[in-house]
Parts: structure tokens; sequence; C-alpha cells
């Protein structure tokens, strides 16, 4: 019902939308990580973007310039930029990025000469209040930027609105989400991601949260479905955690093995949407609060992540854990050994961790691994 074919036609739609909103003056701002609050930009009346890549495309162009024993969604990102393939990228007026993994830090510094990037110090410490003090005053100099470069004033009227629209694409999020936290999943992964995708340029939210909240409707109607029912009841139900899923290949070998990918706890999934951000105190301090309280392994220590983990074991129902890292994302790949520890020792759960790049050389790897992990989870292996 949901595939990449739904996906392109809100992709482009909304890529059309976008361009004429510039042409008509407004400012787009790229972004690379989830520490950057949307809701400043919008406020300033400017799109924001993501611009994380999960293409081998524009790889060995990036290697030109960065070595090749980096994580691939560090070279995919800056090679896109490098060759002006990415339309994305293309349309920027300006950058704001996050101080996460030394990969991305000195990645940014080339990026700088390709287009203006501001680069947020993000304290990586979390949830301290010296951290949360220091983030505020990060986010009141990017509120500064914002305003010089798009010409708008950021109030804090301006500023609650965004911060109630976004709250609200966060509660549509979660309602996709929460289909699959019943006795039968209604979605697959993939479906999910093609449903909470935001299509690019972030403009028309209301647009698009509508949309959103319509496909949950539909898939609810599949609870009828005895078939469809009967068919996805009898599958594994897999968390994936680790790195974005900025590509697709493991996500697609666990769906392609016959398991149901019910929940994705990466960056764009249940670790980003998170918890609203609260509306009944200074919106700025609210900011920093939310962001700052990401799980995110750039984070030391990072205790969350367990929190989190834990409660979506329990929510989903999950059978196995598959966690994804990129070669050369040591803060991710450090983390497995923890990861690995309280998924099998405190959850009682199967793990499997997948290292790997955005080329299909692995493919057949990955699938036979994967496969073998199905079949311990059913019971056959």
């Amino acid at each position: 019902m949901f595939d990449r074919r739904y996906l392109a036609d809100i992709e482009e739609r909304v890529f059309n939308e976008a361009v004429e909103l510039k042409e008509a003056g407004t400012r787009i701002v790229g972004i690379f990580c989830a520490f950057t609050p949307k809701e400043l930009i919008a406020a300033a009346g400017a799109i924001p973007v993501s611009l994380c890549s999960g293409s081998d495309r524009p790889i060995a162009v990036a290697e030109q310039h960065l070595p090749r024993n980096l994580c691939p969604l560090v070279k995919s990102s800056y090679g896109h930029a490098l060759a002006d393939t990415c339309p994305y990228f293309h349309e920027t007026d300006f950058l704001l990025a996050d101080a996460t993994c030394d990969g991305k830090k000195k990645m940014f510094e080339l990026l700088n000469e390709i287009r203006p990037l501001h680069l947020l110090q993000l304290p990586q410490t979390a949830e301290t209040e010296e951290s949360i003090q220091y983030w505020v005053g990060e986010l009141y100099r990017v509120r500064d930027l914002l305003e010089e470069r798009t010409g708008h004033r950021v109030t804090n009227e301006s500023l609650a609105r965004q911060v109630r629209i976004y709250n609200d694409l966060r509660s549509s999020l979660l309602e996709v989400f929460d289909l699959n936290r019943g006795e039968v999943p209604l979605l697959y992964g993939r479906e999910i991601e093609a449903i909470i995708d935001m299509g690019g340029f972030e403009c028309n939210l209301e647009d698009r949260i509508a949309e959103i909240r319509f496909a949950a409707g539909r898939v609810r109607e599949r609870a009828r479905d005895n078939r469809f029912m009967e068919e996805i009841r009898r599958k594994p139900r897999i968390l994936i955690t680790g790195c974005p899923t900025t590509n697709k290949k493991v996500l697609n070998a666990v769906e392609d093995a016959g398991g149901v990918v019910v929940a994705m706890e990466n960056c764009g999934g249940l670790k980003s949407v998170g918890s609203p951000v609260r509306e009944d105190m200074d919106p700025m301090v609210a900011l920093a609060r939310k962001y700052l309280s990401i799980p995110c392994a750039c984070m030391t220590p990072n205790p969350g992540r367990q929190v989190l983990l834990r409660q979506i074991v329990q929510d989903y129902r999950i059978d196995g854990v598959v966690e994804l890292t990129w070669q050369a994302c040591h803060t991710y790949n450090v983390e497995t050994f923890q990861v690995q520890k309280f998924i099998t020792e405190t959850c009682g759960k199967p793990y499997l961790q997948i290292e790997t790049d955005y080329s299909e050389n692995d493919t057949e790897r990955i699938r036979v691994r994967v496969e073998a992990f199905l079949e311990l989870l059913n019971g056959t292996g």
C-alpha cells in the first residue's frame, strides 16, 4: 500500500512547493542531525531540509577529499555537495550543523567552503544543568544568526507556534509507530519509512501532518483483513537500532527474509521523535531540554538509550534486535558492546549486529546472517 511510489509523489510535490517558496524569497536551511531545532528555523520564516544521504553513488567523488575508511554517511553527504548532485543541497542558502562525531565535524570544515555553514557546539554530556544552560546559549546564537540571514525576527510567539506545529508532527509520527504496538503489527518497516518520511523540505507541515494521519487511518482498516493479519502475525517482530537507516539495505534484508521491522530506534525513528517540547515554559529553554535529551551515541554517558530500548522492546513485543552500524562509525560501534549486553541479558532478547557500508558488495553475506537470525527466532535454527 505504502511504498517508494507513494513517497515519490510526496517528494515531488514538496520539492515543487519549496522551490516556489524560495523563488518568492524564502530561505532554505540545510541540517544534518536531529539535534538542530527545526522550530527555530521555521520561526525565522525559513524551510529546514535534512541532508544526510544514503546513496553510494557520490562516495567516489567524496574520496577525492576524504579518507576511504570514513563513515559512508559522511562521505555520501559530502560527495553530493561536492558534485552538486543533490537537489535538496542545491537549493540551500546556508547550513546548520551539530558538532557530533569527529568525522562529521571535520567534514563540515570542508563543506563550509561549498556553502556557508554554522557549527553548533553541541555539549556531549546530556541533560546536566550545565550542559542545558550552555545549549540554551548556543540556541540563542543560532536564533541571532537566523534573524540576520533571513531578515525575520524570531519572537517568542512565532517560536511557540512552531513548537505546537512540530509537537503535532511528533504526535502524528507516534500514531504511525503505535499501529505496531498491538498483538499483531499493522505495518512493515518499509511502509513506516514511506509514511513518516518528510519528503525533503519541511514546508506546509499542517498538510503533511494531515497526510500522515490519513495514512494511519488507512492502515487501521487492515485489522479487518484476515488474510493480511494471519500472514504478518507469523513473522518475527524486529527492532532495528543503531546508526540512521539512511541506506535501506539492512531494513530490506530483514523484511525480504521474512521478518517485520515493527520499530526503528535510530535517528529519524523513535529516538528523535521522542517526547514533545514543553509548551508551558520559555520556548528556548524547552527546546534546549528536548533536543539535548536525544540519546545519541555521541553523548557520554548515554544511559537514555538503554531506557528507550527497554521501553520499545516491551511496547512493541520485540522478538529480536538488529543493530545497524556503518563502517567507521566509532561512537555506535563502540556502544554495541553495551547494547548487546543490555539486550541479551537485561531484556532477554536475541541480538544481531550488522556492520556495513552503502555498497552492495556484502548484500549476500547480510542476507545469510539475517536469514540465520530469523530461523533462530522461529525456533528452526
